[in-house]
């Protein structure tokens, strides 16, 4: 038997348990919603013409960057968000598959802690609801890496209607069957419902809560009930792809988000004159898959709105982090064009059941306006994503952030307001100050660096191939591993290739570049 403890330790103990309550209470709730693939021009506050009225609101609520970058696609962007680390450095350079050696082992590094693991030793309860696309095989899961509760594809992406048997689908520490599934499920909807229950048993707990709702829209295949798309369509019947480009840009001019001589980073992708001249079905065909991806971005957007609710309703609202983001550029990719994929599917018509189809080159400029290229890209069309984040009692409503950041920033910065240490392995640096004090600058000169107002760092990227490094002047690219092309920062369309130009900045990047790759275990 054990002796009773003294009474002085036990008020020790009690004046203990007391001084962690008000503590653990006061650390701030943390909501992270991710799309999946979708452009930085693809919100209305981002010069869209998609209805997004409650990202827009939260972006009036709080603060909104311009230069937010990503990995190039979605696993790496994914992991960086987890883990604070360079996507190379956790062993996922490219997707969930092992290719069998460091770097791109297709899963998260089990010796590196991630974000809500580190958070749930704080105190946290840990929630995903969607898409994980970080392990697919057992020991790799999300109940493995530190969330309670977790309800999603696990795989990339899916049929909307019916992911399985083709893609892996969990909840709660078990696979799932497709039966399992209800007769009228809608991955979006049911990202969204499950989020909506998660909420609730966070309020319930009385402990902050960290929730990631990882939607896959509006990532292909394009399918949305039918309704929803007959709203979208008078947007882009009878329209080409290039006049709504044009329109966004010129929205976005006024938005203050791009200089007013911005120009299109890809008007050569648009053809207008081989639009013009295609037939009246052709014409149909292609305003109707902007409409269904922009019905699931509509969806999305309805159902970010039940989240918020749900905040409010709890009373949750006024310590809580709301960040949204995209996990990197819109895609060029159509799956439908590709007869060797294996499904085990029937591939059905445009926006339903085993539909394949994406939304092809032309339109995802447009979703990329102003920028350079698509996703798998290291240009900043692949690299670009919108970035909305609202903390009431540490952001000033309306602001704007106007310097470049990355996504493995997220999970330091995140830590600091739960006021716990970042471990020194993350490369992501706090941002709090900066975002809470992003400062203000003309229209004119959005695109300018400004060091001052984030940490002076040099950046580099590699995904399949494409390189890139970013300086406090320039960026550099080498696409399919080519030679460096190199551009003002200013030129984030990325149109004057200044590389004859600055030969010792290349041969001093290069050589940077290698050293970073050889640590980061990159090609």
């Amino acid at each position: 038997m054990h002796p009773a403890p003294s009474p002085s330790l036990l008020a020790f103990i009690i004046l203990w348990l007391f001084s962690l309550a008000p503590s653990l209470a006061d650390k701030p709730n943390i909501v992270l919603i991710l799309a999946d693939d979708m452009g930085w021009s693809d919100l209305g506050c981002y010069g869209s013409e998609i209805p997004t009225p409650t990202l827009d609101s939260l972006a009036r609520q709080g603060m909104m960057a311009t230069r937010c970058y990503t990995a190039s696609r979605c696993s790496p962007s994914r992991a960086s968000i987890m883990t604070g680390c360079e996507p190379h450095k956790v062993d996922v350079g490219l997707l969930d598959d092992d290719n069998g050696r460091p770097g791109y082992r297709g899963r998260l590094n089990p010796d590196i802690p991630t974000l809500p693991e580190l958070l749930k030793k704080a105190g946290y309860r840990t929630y995903l609801s969607g898409k994980w696309h970080l392990g697919k095989v057992p020991g790799t899961y999300p109940w493995n890496r530190g969330f309670d509760r977790y309800r999603g594809l696990l795989g990339g992406a899916a049929d909307y209607y019916k992911p399985m048997p083709d893609r892996p689908f969990g909840e709660d520490g078990k696979l799932l069957q497709p039966d399992d599934l209800p007769d009228d499920f809608y991955m979006t909807e049911d990202i969204t419902k499950t989020a909506l229950s998660y909420i609730e048993d966070a309020a319930k707990s009385k402990k902050p809560f960290f929730l990631y709702v990882a939607y896959t829209a509006p990532h292909t295949p394009l399918q949305a009930p039918r309704e929803e798309i007959e709203k979208m369509l008078p947007a882009y019947r009878g329209k080409s792809p290039y006049a709504i480009a044009v329109n966004r840009l010129e929205k976005q001019k006024k938005l203050g988000i791009v200089p007013p001589t911005a120009k299109l980073g890809m008007g050569n992708k648009f053809n207008a004159a081989g639009y013009e001249k295609s037939t009246a079905e052709r014409k149909d065909y292609v305003a109707r898959c902007m409409a269904i991806y922009a019905a699931q971005i509509s969806i999305m957007d309805r159902g970010i709105d039940r989240i918020l609710a749900s905040l409010d309703r709890h009373r949750l609202s006024g310590n809580t982090i709301v960040m949204f983001l995209s996990d990197n550029g819109a895609t060029a990719e159509m799956p439908q064009n590709n007869r060797n994929k294996k499904t085990v599917l029937p591939i059905g018509p445009l926006g339903e059941v085993g539909c394949r189809d994406g939304y092809g080159p032309m339109w995802a400029a447009v979703s990329n306006t102003p920028y350079r290229q698509y996703k798998i890209e290291t240009f900043d069309g692949g690299l670009s994503a919108p970035f909305i984040i609202r903390y009431p009692s540490k952001i000033r409503p309306g602001t704007r952030y106007h310097s470049p950041f990355l996504l493995q920033d997220i999970a330091p910065t995140c830590l600091t307001w739960a006021a716990l240490p970042v471990p020194v392995h993350m490369d992501g640096k706090p941002l709090n100050a900066y975002w809470a004090n992003p400062g203000k600058l003309p229209p004119a000169n959005v695109w300018d660096y400004i060091p001052n107002t984030c940490p002076p760092r040099t950046i580099f990227w590699e995904h399949q191939r494409n390189r890139a490094a970013l300086t406090q002047q320039f960026k550099l690219v080498a696409p399919n591993r080519g030679p460096w092309q190199v551009y003002d920062i200013r030129d984030r369309t990325e149109q004057k290739n200044l590389a004859s130009r600055h030969q010792p900045l290349i041969e001093q990047l290069s050589a940077q570049y290698k050293k970073w790759a050889a640590e980061n275990h990159a090609e």
